[in-house]
């Protein structure tokens, strides 16, 4: 078998850069650079979020499609993650990460040129393909940063991605409202051609120590059982962000009365309560123990999903929101904690890959399975389904407790 060097295994071992206070300069300068390029990367993957679906029935497709479409965001995931994990590990993380931004751009034109649905399942397949890059950015910002540094660097990079979200879903709903849905397309586009202008002005740091890699790395990590169970946990975490948050929470909002505006503040009140759930995630893990924080997580999210299904009043629907939002994002940090703390150090950029192409299935089962509910069934139903994957995780979590 031949065996290639793995960088990420090496960056894990050395410290970048040098002693010099021109070179700590130089860093910190790339590290601001790589954060605002990754802060450009989400928000061209998610400024026209809050009115894709809208869109995509103005081009005529019927609910079923509209799930179609939004499935097909995760197909590239699911299926680039890991090669581009791997990929990334053996000749560097820049090319991977300045493709996925030009990915972007392109995705978000051909989004707002598609003439019809069919159309916009291909450009948003392409998107999806640009967003399986996530693997190469996250992993190239927390090289610049000694080894001893990479849970501060990946808590970093994580809050930016974030605040991208908030920024994108709020301002994505204005932008529509007032200059019309193609005006975010054409946007996001132009935002993703900036960042990987940006990204081409850092250099990636250069690796010292190199290790083997080899396929067995790879089956290894798959076969590592809390990886796959958190995963397991994760893909219906995604079913319910993917199905109902990004899926048919827009039109089930637009049907109760909603302007596009008021969608992006639905939509932010979500992502902002997640920067909650996010922030005691840690104190609730470290107090009663992870399987008790994914528990609190499921009970907020399931009871937000419940309610949704007989509210009427908007401000209701947005305090929902923000209650299934707090229970997303507690479970999520809980969840990629537990799936960094499955692999030694030195294969971890392996197993993020690993671990977000397996939860890429909820991503594409959510809203897959969501079109169909809702066209035979209602959109109420679409909250139901979410609401019993929510149990399975649960479950899940339950039948065998998550280690401290």
């Amino acid at each position: 078998m031949t065996h290639a060097p793995s960088k990420s295994a090496a960056a894990s071992e050395s410290s970048c850069g040098s002693d010099s206070p021109s070179s700590g300069n130089s860093q910190t300068r790339y590290i601001i650079t790589v954060a605002l390029a990754t802060y450009f990367f989400w928000i061209s993957l998610y400024l026209y979020v809050p009115v894709l679906p809208l869109h995509a029935q103005d081009l005529g497709a019927n609910l079923e499609m509209v799930g179609i479409i939004i499935a097909s965001y995760a197909i590239g995931q699911l299926l680039l993650r890991i090669p581009i994990g791997v990929g990334s590990d053996i000749v560097g993380r820049k090319p991977f990460a300045v493709g996925a931004l030009i990915l972007s751009a392109l995705g978000a034109m051909w989004l707002a040129l598609s003439p019809d649905a069919w159309s916009l399942f291909a450009a948003r397949t392409l998107t999806g393909v640009a967003a399986a890059g996530w693997v190469a950015i996250s992993v190239l910002f927390a090289s610049y940063y000694p080894a001893g540094n990479t849970s501060r660097a990946m808590a970093i990079i994580m809050s930016v991605n974030t605040l991208s979200l908030v920024t994108a879903t709020f301002i994505g709903g204005i932008v529509a409202e007032y200059f019309g849905n193609l005006s975010t397309f054409y946007g996001a586009a132009g935002i993703g051609f900036a960042g990987a202008l940006l990204l081409l002005s850092a250099p990636e740091p250069k690796i010292v120590a190199v290790k083997k890699y080899s396929i067995s790395t790879l089956v290894g990590i798959l076969k590592t059982p809390l990886l796959l169970r958190v995963s397991a946990i994760a893909i219906t975490l995604q079913f319910v962000t993917f199905g109902v948050n990004f899926g048919f929470l827009p039109i089930h909002a637009e049907n109760l009365g909603a302007s596009k505006s008021e969608i992006g503040y639905i939509t932010t009140a979500g992502l902002l309560a997640a920067v909650g759930g996010t922030a005691v995630s840690a104190w609730v893990s470290k107090r009663w123990g992870p399987t008790t924080a994914v528990m609190v997580a499921g009970l907020a999210t399931l009871f937000s999903l419940v309610v949704m299904t007989i509210t009427t009043d908007l401000m209701t629907l947005g305090a929902l929101q923000a209650f299934n939002g707090f229970g997303r994002g507690m479970m999520n940090t809980v969840l990629i904690s537990m799936a960094l703390a499955s692999a030694p150090v030195a294969i971890r950029a392996t197993a993020m890959g690993s671990y977000q192409a397996l939860y890429a299935i909820g991503m594409l089962l959510g809203p897959a399975a969501s079109g169909p509910i809702a066209a035979a069934f209602g959109i109420e139903m679409v909250f139901w389904a979410a609401a019993a994957s929510t149990v399975v995780g649960g479950a899940i979590a339950l039948i065998k407790p998550l280690p401290r």
